[in-house]
């Protein structure tokens, strides 16, 4: 049945949450300052792994080539400019205060940053996209049954570091997800391999956003940049 991945997704967020909660008295400072650090190195490197595998090709001879760069710059234009029109990453911190006001005592700008940072993380990477469509197109789940497992995982450790916001992501997984699976069932014949390809890639790009937010690098709104992977399967469909 399409949906199940994304079900069982949500679920493992949501479980993984609470085990993070019952942990978060427990782990001293340094070592939320060490987890969080690790988080960020990693989550950088599953983008720039992304952005390697869906831009650069290896032809016969050895040769490097690279390929989709004008796709992910108007990509990157196009979403950031109807995120900001939309307001996605205000959206995120409302949400987080109102949540807050109406259930905790906590600050509420840790609420609407885990909910933004865990929503990002868990809806941006290439395993999202293509779960999704595999799972709308050929009612395979299994990546998203993969995916639950690392989210779960995830989940425990954001949750440790921002406290109970972060369970909010699961209701941006279900909906994500689950309209992509619903849009997959709908256009499978428009999903090409490469349409998926590309969306994966400014995916990823956007996964390595997060992770220079992570680091304290520099400061994104990244959440205005998700209507950019959408963006990819809009030109395929003018180009058609």
């Amino acid at each position: 049945m399409p949906g199940i991945g994304t079900l069982v997704n949500t679920v493992a967020i949501l479980l993984g949450g609470i085990v993070g909660l019952l942990l978060k008295k427990g782990i001293p400072e340094r070592f939320h300052n060490a987890i969080f650090t690790a988080a960020g190195m990693s989550v950088l490197i599953m983008g720039l792994s992304g952005v390697i595998t869906g831009s650069i090709t290896a032809a016969q001879d050895g040769t490097l080539t690279s390929a989709y760069t004008l796709t992910l710059l108007f990509s990157m234009i196009l979403g950031a400019a109807v995120g900001e029109w939309l307001n996605i990453d205000g959206f995120f911190e409302r949400t987080g205060e109102r949540m807050k006001r109406l259930v905790s005592k906590d600050d509420a700008s840790s609420v609407g940053v885990g909910f933004a940072t865990a929503s990002i993380l868990m809806c941006a990477g290439a395993m999202a996209i293509l779960g999704s469509i595999e799972d709308g197109v050929s009612h395979a789940p299994q990546t998203l049954y993969m995916k639950a497992v690392l989210d779960g995982i995830g989940s425990i450790m954001f949750t440790a570091l921002y406290g109970w916001g972060v369970l909010l992501s699961a209701g941006s997984v279900f909906v994500y997800q689950g309209v992509l699976t619903l849009l997959a069932v709908v256009a499978a014949p428009l999903l090409s391999p490469a349409v998926v390809t590309q969306m994966s890639f400014v995916g990823s790009a956007l996964l390595m956003m997060l992770a220079f937010n992570m680091l304290g690098m520099q400061k994104f709104k990244v959440a205005n940049f998700i209507p950019a992977t959408f963006f990819p399967l809009i030109f395929s469909l003018f180009i058609r």
